[in-house]
């Protein structure tokens, strides 16, 4: 390099045997003295290694974890009874309310008459059951213990119980006056772990994560794994990789630097691009690091192991590729790593603040729309003791959020900007699939205007426009 940078400086042309050469092999060689140079900023930054330790803290930290399960299993037993009741096939307990419960019911009642474990009370457990069933003669008829096997422990899609032995007890008077019995011996479905309620704590039992009661694995699970990955540890991550980053362009063009490059007949957008590839790589393999320790965390700790956190890798990725490309663009036209550094964090907290915004503008526009009616309750918010509450008016005087200036101003903005949070939605959606059953709990985080098609357009045509900018003030500038 340093005999390629006499001869340029001799007789300010480019060495034969690099003009001789073939492009490809040009162009590798090229590439890999820009991946070079990225690992050499990130060394000399010494973020790595700050990186690599915050990683190793985190996994340290939570695997000193301990994740116990709590006596529960009458309860859920109690709930499985209680659901033959009605028509559960496709219900969304998460939307709909009780008087909607009210046209599934089948005009029978079931409940638990006894119940003993046949092992610990745990989630893993067997138990023998004595269940009864009343009915309405001419609403109803005597149900089959085949029926029986099929319906007991099956909520909406997900299987809290397997029935592995069933006999009816009840005799043909009993059944005549609309009373039946079975005897049952379960075993513990494939959705009842996730939502068997655990005890969280850290350092063993020193720090308590959870309450008294508990909280379901899987919404334990979940809540560990957005921390660790989309929530704060990476936003800790793509803060400290926007930091180091932002010296990449300046550091790239100051004096004696770019003419080096230059050297090598390339065009001076493909020495950009190929800058702006290779941070990528090396902060995607650190996001990596970080995916994959939040998913052996949870693994480790409570043997789940969802493939659904994966998705936070891509998600991740994206968002950073937006964030490069501003901090390249600002990069170029301003050659000062500082001037990067801040446009691109005020760039991020402008994409928070107006999709928070937008939020407010969403429901502003549903308290109009539903001014004096009742706010119908879910049947899982019904179970956590909500009450319908009627929509109130504005006191007087006050305009709705979405009619005022700001309001209308806020929702331009917000349609042009990137929807990243649509992106992040489609994370929490996979992790629903995996770790909690579909109807009850996965629609709490869908929302109706929810399109992760939006999202991910959004985003690349404002990081590519970035690029773009960057690339044509790169190439008509000079060094």
């Amino acid at each position: 390099m340093n005999s390629h940078r006499t001869l340029l400086e001799s007789n300010g042309t480019a060495p034969s045997s690099v003009l001789s050469d073939p492009p490809h092999p040009r162009l590798f060689r090229a590439f890999g003295a820009m991946l070079l140079d990225a690992w050499r900023e990130f060394l000399d930054a010494k973020i790595l290694f700050l990186l690599l330790g915050l990683i190793g803290l985190l996994l340290a930290v939570a695997l000193t974890g301990r994740v116990e399960p709590l006596p529960s299993g009458k309860n859920y037993l109690d709930l499985s009874a209680r659901a033959m009741a009605a028509n559960l096939d496709g219900v969304d307990l998460a939307r709909e309310t009780v008087a909607d419960m009210a046209g599934r019911l089948n005009g029978s009642v079931v409940w638990i008459a006894k119940a003993e474990p046949l092992g610990a009370d745990l989630p893993d457990g067997a138990w023998s059951v004595e269940l009864k069933r009343s009915f309405v003669p001419v609403a109803a008829g005597p149900l089959p213990p085949e029926d029986v096997r099929r319906k007991f422990g099956r909520i909406a899609d997900g299987q809290l119980w397997n029935v592995r032995n069933v006999a009816e007890t009840s005799d043909t008077l009993g059944r005549n006056l609309g009373m039946q019995s079975f005897q049952l011996t379960v075993d513990p479905g494939p959705d009842l772990r996730l939502l068997w309620p655990h005890q969280f704590s850290l350092f063993g039992d020193a720090f308590d994560l959870t309450p008294p009661r508990g909280a379901p694995l899987g919404l334990e699970v979940l809540i560990l794994q957005k921390l660790l990955t989309t929530g704060l540890g990476g936003s800790l991550l793509l803060l400290m990789a926007v930091v180091v980053t932002a010296a990449f362009v300046p550091n790239m063009i100051r004096k004696g630097t770019l003419e080096l490059l230059l050297v090598r007949p390339l065009p001076r957008w493909l020495l950009l691009v190929m800058k702006y590839v290779g941070g990528l790589l090396f902060v995607a393999v650190l996001l990596g690091l970080l995916v994959a320790a939040a998913w052996l965390i949870s693994g480790i700790l409570a043997n789940i192991w969802s493939p659904g956190i994966l998705l936070a890798l891509p998600s991740l990725m994206l968002f950073f590729a937006l964030l490069l490309a501003v901090s390249m663009c600002v990069g170029v036209i301003t050659r000062s790593a500082v001037a990067a550094m801040l446009v691109t964090v005020t760039y991020w907290a402008v994409l928070f603040i107006a999709g928070q915004m937008h939020n407010q503008v969403v429901e502003s526009r549903f308290r109009e729309e539903n001014v004096g009616k009742l706010r119908p309750t879910s049947v899982v918010d019904s179970l956590r003791g909500a009450k319908p509450r009627r929509e109130e008016p504005l006191k007087a005087g006050r305009v709705p959020f979405h009619r005022t200036l700001v309001g209308r101003v806020t929702e331009w903005v917000y349609a042009v900007l990137p929807h990243t949070e649509d992106v992040d939605t489609l994370v929490d959606r996979q992790l629903m699939r995996d770790l909690a059953v579909s109807g009850p709990f996965r629609a709490l985080v869908e929302r109706a205007e929810f399109s992760w098609s939006r999202g991910v357009g959004l985003t690349l045509l404002h990081t590519l426009g970035f690029l773009l900018l960057a690339c044509m003030v790169f190439s008509r500038r000079d060094p």
